[in-house]
């Protein structure tokens, strides 16, 4: 007998707490690809004891998981997350009974096509769900030989990443003129991450929501780079970039970026092209008037801390 996703949706939406896994090594949900309907699945548990038994399962593949305990008033965010790494499906269980409720049914995509394309917010869901299934696989503490799925997912990534268009956080000087008109000046100061071998990397991000999860409240703008624009910006005292530092943390060395320009230049050239068709919009708007386009989050992203015990994630004030 079929269920009803709507029943179900109604039940979810009515506990007072969920409990969501996330993958403990990429910071993220832990995201499943259903092996009939390939659909992209979150999990989520009506109590800890139903996550602590579907976390076991992934304890012996070196995989491990902790639970978010996400409160009610929180559930429109937490829902409204998972839009922008490409997830399709929620998979909702209670009492060792599990039901499939389409994301759609919690939360609407917006539709952005008649938003004026200079305030579209950046995004990549294919982006993000590759890396994040590379990401869940690669840190996974098992020999590579192990890791059966990892050239697939490695070079499905890749392809991903070489058509994307990326954020690159910058501090506006200060100085006569809009933030807009210092930028495109040149009057900027940039951001760098340091590891604890001393090497320093850049963060860029993979989308407007990323971005906003490592801005917070500090005060930077962004540019939009694409994947080809990545070698010429970086400096000679960095050894590349990390994409989505809060999230996956993908690192991306200059090695690896002159290996996607050699093996897939179509892809590189699609992401080219879109981004130059951002920048005639953005001069044009400049010619007729001062543009301000803030980069907003919809929403504020749960952000999982520690790898073991659940872990609440922060009420709204």
């Amino acid at each position: 007998m079929a269920i009803d996703n709507h029943f179900m949706q109604k039940k979810v939406l009515q506990k007072n707490q969920l409990i969501a896994a996330f993958c403990a090594s990429t910071n993220m949900p832990y995201v499943i690809c259903d092996p009939v309907s390939f659909e992209d699945q979150v999990w989520i548990f009506s109590d800890e004891d139903g996550f602590r038994e579907f976390a076991e399962r992934f304890a012996a593949k070196k995989l491990p998981l902790r639970g978010l305990s996400v409160q009610k008033n929180n559930y429109p965010a937490f829902f409204s997350s998972l839009i922008p790494i490409g997830i399709t499906e929620v998979v909702f269980t209670e009492n060792g009974a599990s039901a499939k409720i389409p994301l759609d049914q919690f939360v609407k995509k917006q539709d952005k096509s008649n938003v004026p394309i200079l305030r579209r917010p950046l995004e990549n869901p294919s982006l993000q769900l590759t890396g994040i299934y590379l990401m869940q696989e690669v840190k996974r503490q098992v020999p590579n030989e192990e890791k059966e799925d990892l050239p697939g997912l490695n070079e499905e990534f890749l392809i991903n990443l070489a058509r994307s268009r990326f954020l690159m956080p910058i501090e506006v000087k200060n100085g006569p003129g809009t933030p807009e008109e210092r930028i495109r000046k040149g009057q900027v100061g940039f951001v760098n991450i340091n590891t604890k071998n001393g090497d320093s990397f850049r963060p860029i991000f993979s989308d407007t929501f990323e971005f906003n999860k490592f801005k917070q409240k500090k005060n930077l703008q962004a540019v939009t780079l694409p994947f080809g624009g990545l070698k010429q910006a970086m400096p000679q005292n960095v050894k590349g970039y990390i994409m989505n530092p809060v999230g996956c943390s993908v690192v991306i060395t200059s090695q690896l970026i002159d290996q996607v320009l050699k093996n897939f230049p179509e892809e590189v050239q699609k992401g080219a092209e879109e981004t130059r068709k951002l920048m005639e919009a953005q001069a044009e708007a400049a010619v007729k008037a001062p543009v301000k386009a803030p980069v907003k989050a919809p929403v504020k992203a749960p952000l999982a801390n520690g790898h073991s015990k659940i872990t609440k994630m922060p009420e709204k004030k």
